[in-house]
């Protein structure tokens, strides 16, 4: 527009057609025109009777309406087309007055762009002259009626994602001008109609995927001479398919993946589909063997394969066949494979391949390094056998996965020339040796770097300026040594710190506490020492951490109230949704293992709503803070193995997420506090090893749990313990005699052990001290207590009757 000059005539202007015959403006395009601002009722536009075409494409309308004013054009206006314009709110119900319209498209991604059920049927019912509609994106939130006359002029009919729901109408099937039909990424439910009244002599392009679809596929999806595009991906189709009735030689791609489909293939049905450039059958449940080298023999335009998790065994001749060169796209993940296929060398155009969770063993061979090039942006060879790996020299790739295989040898200094790489995860292997300066090099490219249980040594590597984009760092279960280097203050935007299970010391490093972002802090069973004080220069440390593990080492002092008091992530409840959320570093998932509720858990994808303090095995002092309870969203508290002493805060009974809660092996004192009984989501407690007392709270949660959650704790009685409160609390404290001392052959401040239980508790107890070397001697007290104590009753009853 910015040519448009008045001095001229407007129908030489670009984007603007006219009728010469009348000189009026019958076409105005101004898509790409960097408009913006909203569209007003008196504006010119509407004073254009004839106009016929108008597209508004790709400008800037954020925050206003489709004009109502668009009906104006009702005696005209044959096509619209508002793709991205960035309009709101509700599509005016004046549009369906457009009764000549031949194509409109509304598409409309990421914005707010809202049509009305009824205004929808209208639309459907008064544009009979119909032959293009997309609504791609336009929240319709509507179930289509179980009859209704369409256009059958209809040629394409996109509503991706327009949140429509209920059963898939089988008379959109009987339109028989029909190319396109999308409507993927709905809620529609029921089958494919196993029969349709005419032959599907038009449709080339079939869009069902992401929908709750079910039933087996009809034999008309394999026999129509139209189709060129089957996209049927992420549904609930069953049963085996009939890919003996294949003749479609037309077909160009099918995809058929994230089903439950079942049966088996002879190879030989795919030499008649001869322009096959996608086949796509992975996540199914089929079965039987494929040998590689003739499938790809057989489909020599074929570009993208993925077999991966299909259930079919593929095999390999691993005969110098090279064939395929123009593949790009290669996935064969979970198919059983014995050896890295001769066949792929060919490959020099290959951009993603996953051969991960099979049975490749040995080194990979050298040629492998040819494979794709620089165009080569994605490998996984996870979950093998490997041992070794040839030179790399895939300098584009942006992802590469190798966890879990043997492989020996130092880090592979090529990486560090893989300028692109975002992904890197070398873990569960065997690589050993000294982590190179230059890893400091690819972080500037990074978002997730996993090098975790393998044996590295020596000390983290600095990191260089530009690692901003860094978002995971995990080098757990190897042998670093050294401090935490200080050039992590660098990566703003962490979210994951994995450094624990190595050999790390020196201080805590509380200027972590300046990340942000930073979610996750490990760094557990190493050799850091001291006080853990806040920075003096991080204002508000650690204001998105949800998980925080530094047990297992020599932390000293008091808990850190002051961090506590500020992990604000950790105060408010995460609400449950249909679509759980996850930690992921750059869309990777965070994988730990915690021990939650007693037993070691690993956890796969890091729900953000499960939030962990474990300070454990340390030798922090004094009392725990009662700042903890501020934490609501809390679900996981671990303090066990510490010398903490005073009583237990009744601030804890605010946990109201609370699952696990360990306080063992401590020195607490008092009373457990009744509030801990109206933690409903308590499903682990262990208050073992410390010196409570008086009656454990009866009632709720608390009566679920087993005797083990409190032994060691001589003073505490009550259920589930065998020792009733009333038995021996109140029991006057008797003084023993000599010759009773004498003869037991233990002195009496041994019994003092038991003070406060009863005199004849402390007996038992230094009793089974001297007569047990097993670290269970305390368990037994429970059982043998009461009993002595009626013993010792009915004993002195005898002697006092006697006097």
């Amino acid at each position: 527009m910015m040519s448009w000059n008045t001095s001229i005539d407007c129908c030489n202007w670009n984007g603007v057609s006219c009728d010469y015959s009348t000189g009026d403006v019958i076409s105005l395009d101004v898509s790409c025109g960097m408009l913006k601002g909203t569209i007003h009722p008196n504006t010119s536009l509407f004073n254009l009777p004839r106009l016929q075409r108008l597209d508004l494409s790709f400008n800037n309308f954020s925050g206003s309406q489709i004009p109502r004013e668009i009906g104006r054009f009702s005696n005209s206006l044959t096509h619209l087309r508002l793709v991205d314009c960035l309009f709101s709110g509700q599509v005016p119900p004046d549009i369906t007055l457009l009764h000549k319209l031949v194509s409109l498209d509304l598409f409309s991604y990421g914005y707010d762009l809202k049509l009305r059920p009824r205004v929808f049927i209208n639309m459907l019912r008064n544009f009979t002259n119909l032959e293009e509609l997309s609504l791609e994106f336009v929240n319709i939130s509507s179930v289509l009626p179980t009859s209704l006359n369409i256009s059958s002029s209809l040629k394409l009919l996109s509503l991706y994602n327009t949140g429509m729901k209920g059963k898939l109408p089988h008379y959109i099937f009987n339109l028989h001008s029909l190319e396109l039909l999308e409507l993927g990424g709905n809620s529609f439910t029921g089958d494919l109609p196993p029969e349709i009244s005419f032959n599907l002599t038009h449709l080339a392009f079939l869009v069902l995927t992401m929908n709750k679809l079910n039933g087996t596929l009809p034999s008309w999806l394999f026999t129509s001479p139209s189709l060129q595009y089957i996209f049927l991906y992420d549904n609930m189709f069953s049963g085996n398919v009939p890919f003996e009735s294949f003749a479609l030689p037309s077909l160009k791609v099918l995809f058929l993946s994230d089903n439950e489909l079942a049966g088996q293939i002879d190879v030989q049905i795919f030499r008649q589909l001869t322009n096959l450039t996608l086949l796509d059958l992975s996540s199914n449940n089929f079965s039987g063997e494929l040998e590689l080298d003739t499938l790809l023999s057989s489909l020599t335009n074929l570009e993208q394969l993925d077999l991966s998790y299909s259930g079919f065994f593929v095999t390999t001749k691993n005969a110098n066949h090279y064939v395929n060169p123009g593949f790009t796209r290669l996935g064969l993940a979970s198919c059983k494979l014995k050896m890295f296929p001769n066949s792929f060398r060919a490959m020099r155009q290959l951009q993603w391949l996953d051969l991960s969770s099979n049975e490749i063993h040995g080194q990979i061979p050298h040629w492998a390094a040819e494979i794709g090039g620089n165009e080569l942006s994605y490998l996984n060879l996870s979950y093998n056998l490997i041992t070794g790996l040839p030179k790399i020299q895939w300098y584009g790739l942006e992802e590469l996965y190798l966890q879990s295989n043997l492989i020996e040898g130092p880090f592979p200094p090529s990486i560090c020339n893989m300028g692109s790489l975002r992904y890197l995860d070398m873990s569960n292997n065997r690589f050993g040796g000294l982590i190179p300066q230059c890893f400091g090099n690819i972080t500037s490219s990074l978002s997730m770097i996993d090098m975790g249980n393998n044996s590295f040594q020596g000390t983290i590597p600095s990191l260089y300026d530009g690692c901003e984009g860094l978002e995971g760092l995990i080098l757990n279960r190897n042998q670093l040594e050294g401090e935490v280097p200080s050039s992590l203050s660098k990566c703003r935007s962490l979210k994951v710190v994995d450094f624990g299970n190595n050999h790390l010391n020196g201080a805590f490093p509380g200027w972590l506490g300046d990340l942000p972002n930073l979610q996750v802090l490990v760094l557990k069973s190493n050799n850091f020492h001291g006080l853990i004080q806040p920075s003096s220069t991080v204002e508000s440390p650690f204001p998105s951490l949800r998980v925080i593990d530094l047990s297992h080492n020599g932390f000293v002092g008091q808990l850190p109230a002051k961090y506590i008091q500020n992990f604000n992530s950790m105060k408010n409840v995460v609400k449950n949704s249909t679509e759980p959320e996850y930690v992921d570093m750059g869309g990777r998932y965070y994988t730990f293992v915690v021990a939650v509720k007693g037993v070691d858990r690993d956890i796969p994808r890091l729900f953000v709503g499960l939030t962990i303090i474990d300070l454990s095995n340390n030798h922090f002092v004094k009392g725990i803070p009662e700042i903890i309870g501020n934490l609501s969203s809390l679900k996981v508290l671990k303090l066990s193995h510490n010398s903490l002493d005073g009583r237990i805060p009744d601030s804890l009974g605010k946990l109201s997420e609370i699952e696990s809660l360990d306080l063992s092996w401590n020195q607490l004192t008092g009373n457990i506090p009744g509030r801990l009984a109206d933690l409903t989501f308590l499903e682990f407690l262990n208050l073992s090893k410390n010196h409570l007392e008086g009656s454990i709270p009866q009632g709720n949660q608390l009566r679920t749990f087993e005797e083990n959650s409190y032994y060691g704790n001589p003073k505490l009685c009550g259920f589930p313990l065998a020792r009733k409160c009333n038995e021996y609390l109140h029991e006057p404290q008797l003084e023993p005699d000599e010759d009773e001392e004498e003869e037991s052959g233990f002195p009496w401040k041994m019994a003092m052990l038991g003070y406060g239980c009863g005199t004849t508790i402390g007996l038992v107890t230094g009793y089974l001290m001297l007569s047990s070397t097993r670290p269970n001697w305390l368990s037994a007290i429970a059982d043998a207590g009461e009993h002595m104590i009626l013993k010792r009753r009915d004993k002195r009853r005898t002697v006092h009757m006697r006097k």
